[in-house]
């Protein structure tokens, strides 16, 4: 009997820590599935090459006409995020003027940072841009970078700032980071069944943390302890709270009001 999937439907899914809560049982649905970056996986969906999975909030902001949230599904912190961090070799507010390196694998995060130096801070000539070098005053690592970087420390940057209280401390709101999406054309079938397998894991996923901890707490030196406080700072469900966050970002993007 042939193993190829039965439908097109592709889940694009971040290979990232914080998003294991949502994976289990996804293997079972008999869908093709990808492991991306969020700004692979936002570069992906503007191609028509994937249909559904976690999106970062910059890029589904940008595809919306083509992509519906899937249920009430996604990833947002209210307070510190402890893997969306700038490093810098200065304060924040001393970085007018100064390189920045930016991660590679972020769409939102890069937005976040941009509102927060020019509208929060009055940061207004920092020079951002993607990559790393040596003249960098500051570096901006999300997801399981971030957390390595956090762990290990990095080298001449010895002040650390969380975006998720960042954003916090400046608007009193949650931040959404992600919503999981789904291409306007994929059918009812396949819609309830992979918010079916999701809502499913989410009810179950603190009984995984051992396993959890045991397959990635290693690479991040986190004990099962470390995994569940990491973890717990997720709400992965979009309620009320986070779309008054998700609408104030918007409104930011748009140049409204602070």
């Amino acid at each position: 009997m042939s193993s190829r999937p039965t439908t097109k439907t592709t889940l694009t899914l971040i290979p990232y820590l914080n998003c294991e809560p949502f994976y289990a049982g996804l293997d079972d649905l008999d869908l093709e599935i990808v492991h991306e970056v969020p700004r692979r996986l936002g570069e992906l969906a503007e191609m028509g090459r994937a249909v559904c999975g976690p999106m970062a909030l910059a890029d589904w902001i940008r595809l919306r006409e083509r992509f519906d949230p899937l249920d009430d599904f996604g990833i947002a912190c209210e307070g510190p995020a402890h893997s969306v961090l700038l490093f810098a070799k200065t304060d924040i507010r001393k970085l007018e003027g100064k390189r920045i390196g930016l991660t590679a694998e972020s769409s939102t995060s890069v937005r976040l940072l941009e509102l927060i130096l020019e509208r929060k801070h009055a940061v207004r000539d920092a020079e951002l841009y993607r990559g790393a070098a040596e003249e960098d005053w500051g570096r901006l690592l999300i997801g399981d970078e971030a957390l390595r970087a956090q762990a290990d420390g990095l080298d001449d940057f010895p002040f650390v700032f969380d975006l998720g209280e960042e954003w916090h401390a400046w608007q009193g709101l949650p931040f959404v980071f992600a919503r999981w999406v789904v291409a306007k054309g994929v059918p009812q079938e396949d819609r309830r069944k992979i918010a079916g397998a999701l809502s499913a894991s989410l009810a179950g996923w603190r009984l995984r943390v051992p396993e959890i901890a045991a397959r990635r707490g290693p690479d991040f030196g986190l004990d099962g302890e470390g995994v569940l406080r990491y973890l717990s700072t997720f709400r992965y469900r979009i309620g009320p709270g986070e779309l008054l966050g998700q609408k104030a970002f918007e409104d930011l993007l748009e140049g409204g009001k602070t």
